[in-house]
Parts: structure tokens; sequence; C-alpha cells
């Protein structure tokens, strides 16, 4: 029988109609990246438990079928969906979306998280312990995913706590003769077939708190250590860097991962953010030095943003913030999915602007207040670098004190922020993150032409923060939008290139000059389809997957079976 055709009545078997999607519109929300990517499947498969994603698995390697899991779909570099069309086999997408779940164990000292559980959801399992996981701002605001986050050794904000890194997980792997195994690195009994360990997993039927249970990593518990180094000549911490590199950690979707175990944390406690601005960026650098040698304790965040990407989000974001500040950040995704949904029947009706969604959302934004504290604003008018620092309120006297000291002797300034002015401050900073896309879409530009996205990590000696582009690039630039974990020297710098800019070259060339940096990338969203992975990193996603045939193409890899 012809594989090609045999697939769908054998998952129309075990999937309703609504989990398995074949129409193209329907598909396009899978189909179509967060930021950028696209590319064609034969379907989408959408389970509702470990079970079904068991069954779907096992049929894609029969069928002799692309595997190409897919979380909340809310990556930055297009690693989670299709990239074209120039696949050698037909490509199946895995939805884990439906297949939520967080498990806490061991006194609430650890969880056990499914595929589709998100950072939001992990967050509100651990309230009542008074618990929190290693990630609690940032891309939970876009619905982002557990899994995908340690898929991608994703690094976020949290200064203390480093890349999403486990050596525990239970994943799919499809070894170099074509069979597909259930791999159990969990630490925990859960018998032998995939079948009863996916049982008693949902089940909870097992136990914990051997000696066995506690061998190996849950977390990068020696970043503190690495961060304070402000004279190594290597950034903190980058995608693809071995040491983070462990089955399902930094995977990139090679395996198809059923569960991973993570670390909790004390939750913190009352917090005191202090908002920094100035027109000299050498200062900033020479401040982030100064506190990372001189404070006794990290604080929880340092986060940059530069005063175009403030315009930027204060224009073009200012739906995403309000959202995430009225309704939850848990809100956002099924918002993300109506406005599909509503491009597809503006699409569908053919005679609207297809970004006519997109049109309405901005006119609202343009007719509003900025809905940001008076002193943040004022600081945008006369500062051309904002910096964010906040820690527990009994660190707050040290990291004042240091403040007065280092800008006593420089052109700087900072206040104290208030409770309202710490919520707006952050609220702006993860706006920003979806500011170029929703410029792109209100002003009808492709952003998988137009837009450069660079997530870079710097040299932590590095004495420069901003990608300074020489003047003949720099000319190719319609807008352009910087912000960054500060104290990690994680760089975000997006470009939006002026019509007929050529976007290869202009990559290639910024490229270069980070490397003359000695700068890496990517730095925390992952190769996706945007970056070359490294040798090194290649050589683990081949080991991972020696048939290629788990999102085949990552990375700028060979998209054939076997790595042709």
């Amino acid at each position: 029988m012809d594989k090609a055709k045999d697939i769908i009545p054998q998952l129309q078997q075990f999937l309703s109609a609504e989990q398995l999607l074949t129409g193209e519109n329907d598909k396009a929300y899978y189909t179509r990246g967060f930021r950028v990517g696209h590319g064609k499947a034969l379907a989408v498969a959408i389970p509702d438990s470990l079970l079904q994603l068991w069954h779907i698995l096992k049929a894609c390697v029969a069928c002799d079928k692309i595997i190409l899991m897919q979380a909340s779909n809310t990556g930055v570099t297009g690693g989670s969906t299709p990239d074209g069309d120039d696949y050698d086999r037909e490509v199946i997408i895995v939805s884990t979306r439906r297949i939520k779940g967080v498990q806490v164990i061991d006194d609430a000292r650890q969880v056990i998280a499914f595929p589709g559980s998100t950072l939001t959801e992990l967050e509100k399992a651990l309230q009542p312990h008074q618990k929190e996981p290693h990630s609690v701002i940032g891309s939970s605001c876009i619905g982002a995913s557990v899994v995908g986050g340690v898929c991608n050794n994703s690094g976020g904000s949290l200064i203390r706590r480093g890349p999403a890194f486990t050596e525990k997980s239970l994943f799919a792997q499809i070894d170099r003769d074509g069979t597909l195994s259930l791999v159990n690195h969990l630490g925990v009994d859960l018998g032998t077939t995939p079948e009863e360990m996916i049982a008693r997993l949902e089940k909870q039927d097992y136990t914990t708190g051997t000696q066995s249970d506690w061998d190996g990593k849950i977390w990068a518990d020696d970043y503190a250590n690495v961060i304070r180094d402000v004279e190594a000549d290597s950034p903190t911490r980058f995608n693809g860097n071995v040491q983070y590199l462990h089955d399902s950690a930094g995977s990139a979707g090679k395996v198809a991962v059923f569960a991973v175990r993570l670390s909790t944390f004390e939750r913190g406690d009352e917090t005191q953010t202090f908002y920094i601005g100035t027109n000299d960026e050498k200062e900033l650098v020479a401040l982030r030095r100064t506190l990372l040698q001189n404070l006794k304790e990290l604080p929880q965040q340092a986060e940059y943003i530069h005063r175009n990407a403030f315009d930027l989000t204060v224009r073009y974001s200012k739906h995403v913030y309000w959202a995430v500040d009225r309704l939850g950040p848990e809100s956002l995704p099924s918002l993300m999915a109506k406005k599909a949904q509503w491009d597809v029947r503006v699409k569908k009706a053919g005679f609207l602007p297809l970004n006519l969604v997109d049109k309405v959302l901005q006119k609202v934004n343009s007719l509003t207040p900025k809905r940001v504290a008076k002193r943040i604003l004022n600081y945008r008018d006369q500062f051309e670098h904002h910096l964010m620092i906040k820690t527990e309120v009994r660190f707050a006297g040290e990291l004042q004190r240091l403040l007065r000291q280092f800008f006593a002797d420089n052109t700087g300034q900072f206040f104290a922020c208030d409770e309202r002015e710490e919520k707006d401050a952050f609220l702006v900073r993860f706006g920003v993150g979806g500011c170029t896309v929703s410029y792109c879409d209100y002003w009808g530009i492709d952003a998988n032409e137009r837009l450069m996205a660079f997530d870079v990590a710097l040299r932590r000696n590095d004495d420069q923060w901003r990608i300074i582009l020489p003047p003949h690039l720099q000319a190719q630039v319609l807008e352009d939008s910087c912000c960054g974990h500060f104290f990690c020297f994680v760089n975000h710098q997006d470009y939006i290139l002026k019509p007929g800019v050529d976007p290869v070259a202009f990559k290639h060339e910024v490229l270069e000059y980070l490397d003359r940096r000695g700068a890496k990338y990517p730095a925390e969203h992952n190769v996706g389809h945007q970056y070359q992975a490294s040798s090194d990193y290649e050589q683990h996603m081949r080991q991972l997957d020696p048939t290629n045939s788990c999102n085949p193409g990552i990375g700028k890899t060979s998209k054939n079976k076997y790595w042709a």
C-alpha cells in the first residue's frame, strides 16, 4: 500500500475530525510560526493524551512520515513549524497543546510536566506550595510550554537559574534501523512497555525519594558562578552549548518528549525594582560589571530596553501588554488563536485586506492612552538606554547603595519604582518581543523576508552592548528594536529592512560582525530555521535522531532521510 496515502486512514482510527486537520485553512495556525517560519504539512494531529501521542508516532514511523513536534508554537526562529516544501517525505505536525498536566512531587521540591503544560500552568500549580518554576515571566506571557523551553535550552530573564535544563525525561526516539522506542530517564520506575509506562505516569503510579531519584541534574545549578565571572572571554549561555545538551534538553524536536522532571524554587519575597536611564551605553556596561562583582546576592532580573524598542512597543504592542495586565498571561494563547481564526475568515472573504484584523488592533492602539506610568514615560524622553533591576526587598538596600555610589560619578539617573511603575516597566519589557511583528503585520510587510532577528550571547568581558552597524548596513534598516537580559549579556536585536534589501546578504554581514566580537548565536531561542547549528550541536542531533525523521532541517541541516 502507498505509504503516502495510508497514514490518514490510520490516524482517523483513533483521532476525531477536530483532532486531525487536513484542510489548508485549518492547518494554517500550525504551519506558520509566531514570528517567522511557514511551510507545508500533510496533516496536523492533535492528541488528547500521551497514549494517543504514542499511537500517532507509531503510525508516522510505520508510514515513513516526518514528525514535527509542536507545543505552543511560540518560538521566534521558526523551529516548530515546517520550513518550505522541499522535504523528501511528507510532514505530520503533532501538536501537544492539549496534553496538559503537572505532577508536583517530593514535597513540591520537583515537578513532572507533560508536553502541553505551559509556564503559566506550572506557576499556578506551585503557588499553593509557596514555590515557583524556573521561569515565571517573559515567554509565559505568550503561553510558552515547559517542555518547549527544555527542548530549546531557553534562557529567560531570571538571572540566578540559567537556561532551562534537565537530565531527567521520558521521550520517544527512533533508532538507526527505524525502531521507535519509549525511553524512561525520569528516574522513577514506570514498568517496561510503552503502554504501561504511559498509564502509570498518567495515574502517578510511581514512588520517589530514593537515592537514584536524585542522580543527574534537574537545573543549571552552576549558573550564578558563571555569570559573576565578568573577566571570562566567553558568553554565559547559548544554544548548542554542550554543557546543557542531554536527552530532551536541547533536543530541538529530534525526539518526542512525553514528560520532563524539573526543580522548583522558593517563591521570592516582596520585590523592589529600580529603573535606570542613561544616554551613555558604556555607563551601563560598567554598572553591570560593578554590580556583578560587588552584590552579595544577585538580583532576580536586569532587563534592558532601548528607546526605539520602547516606542515601537507602546505604539504597536499595546494590545499585548494591556491584555496581559487586564486578562492575565494565560489569556494570550486563546486570544492569538482567535486572531488566527479571524485572519482565515478575512482571507476567505476575498474582498477584504488580509491584514484587516491587525489594522483594527492598531487603530485602537493609536487612539488609546499608552498605559505606562508617568515617571517611566519621562525617562523615555530623557534617556536612550533603559535598565530595570528587580530584587527582593531584603536585598534592595545594598543594591540602592551601590547605585547611588555609581551614579554619583556618572551621568545617568535611577529611581525606586512603586508597585504601578514596577508592573508597567515589565509589561512593556515583555511586550517588546512582538512589537516588530505587529509593525510588519500592520504595514503589510512579510516578516519572513524583511524582519531580521538576532539573538546574541556576548562575551562576559565585552565592553560593548549594542550591535553597531556600519553606515552602509544601517542605511538598509527601516526600524530597529533592541532589548535584552543585560546581566547575562544576551542581546535581542530586531531589524525591519527597507524594501528591496537583500536579507541574506544583510544577515551574513551582521553575523560576520558578531563573529569578530566573539559572540555566540542564538543565545536562547534556539537555531530554528534561522541559524546554522554548530558542528557539536549537529552531532548531538544526529545521535538523537539517526534517521533524521524528527524535525529535519533544523539548524539549516539536511532535510533528507539518514541526513543524506
